[in-house]
């Protein structure tokens, strides 16, 4: 049987703590999260953690960014 479930980010931890506690077959876990989401938190872990050499940007190029990725999400 397959089911959607939409679970609360207010909840998520602890549904996913449920889900470790059945067997490993038992649930399949999709994201949905935009696919850049996980690198998007790579790399700011990579900054705090000050292995990431920056470079200062002007506002033009965020501008350009911001829009990028706006025309992504409408995808």
């Amino acid at each position: 049987m397959t089911m959607t479930i939409n679970v609360k980010d207010s909840f998520a931890d602890q549904v996913m703590a449920f889900f470790k506690t059945l067997p490993k077959d038992a649930v399949e876990v999709e994201s949905s999260r935009p696919w850049y989401a996980d690198e998007v938190k790579r790399r700011v872990e990579e900054y705090k953690s000050g292995k990431m050499e920056t470079y200062p940007l002007d506002q033009d190029f965020w501008d350009k960014m911001d829009k990028r990725i706006d025309e992504m999400d409408s995808h």
